[in-house]
């Protein structure tokens, strides 16, 4: 039977069935390769022709719109089909010449410049934003000017007016001349402003 056969072969037929097995799968693979290496360099092609066009159609100024279109005009452009990849030129290792490189060659300049000047202003906004803070910092720490209505109430206090003409003469109520008053028979005493009696 096939029994008998397959008992019969040596390890130098096993080895040569595991080269030929390898060899097939190494085929097999050159051969997947080869066709995605295919579908890539056309699906490149679309991309590129696509990008191209809707790049040139932007950079166009629009055109003016008569007042009256016949129906019969015929359309002003029509999309060439892709043409097909010839396979010995995609491995033959040397790219075939891309038309709109140069167009990609310029927006990546141009992407590069933008990105460039992003980062600049970056760091200009980041510089003001810790000048305001920094700003905003220093005025926190200065203790407020007191307001001209009460530095003239302390001065009423001082010279020993009483609430009720400190409150009319400087247009404050009846409780804030009395804490003015407060304050200014404290500061006589010689206590501290924030000390009780």
């Amino acid at each position: 039977m096939d029994f008998e056969l397959l008992g019969s072969l040596g390890w130098r037929e096993g080895l040569i069935a595991i080269i030929a097995l390898l060899v097939g799968y190494v085929v097999l693979l050159f051969l997947r390769l080869r066709r995605l290496q295919r579908e890539r360099s056309a699906a490149a092609t679309v991309v590129a022709q696509s990008a191209i066009a809707s790049y040139a159609a932007i950079q166009e100024p629009p055109p003016a719109v008569p007042d009256a279109v016949p129906e019969t005009a015929a359309p002003e452009s029509v999309p060439e089909p892709v043409a097909p990849v010839d396979e010995e030129l995609a491995w033959s290792g040397t790219p075939p010449e891309n038309p709109g490189q140069a167009l990609l060659d310029s927006l990546q300049q141009e992407v590069y410049q933008l990105r460039c000047e992003v980062d600049e202003l970056r760091a200009e906004v980041l510089a003001a934003r810790e000048d305001i803070r920094h700003q905003l910092v220093q005025s926190a720490d200065a203790a407020p000017a007191p307001t001209p209505q009460y530095a003239d109430a302390m001065q009423m206090a001082g010279q020993g007016h009483d609430a009720t003409a400190i409150a009319h003469h400087c247009r404050i109520s009846r409780a804030e001349a009395d804490l003015v008053v407060a304050l200014a028979r404290n500061r006589k005493d010689g206590r501290p402003e924030g000390g009780r009696g």
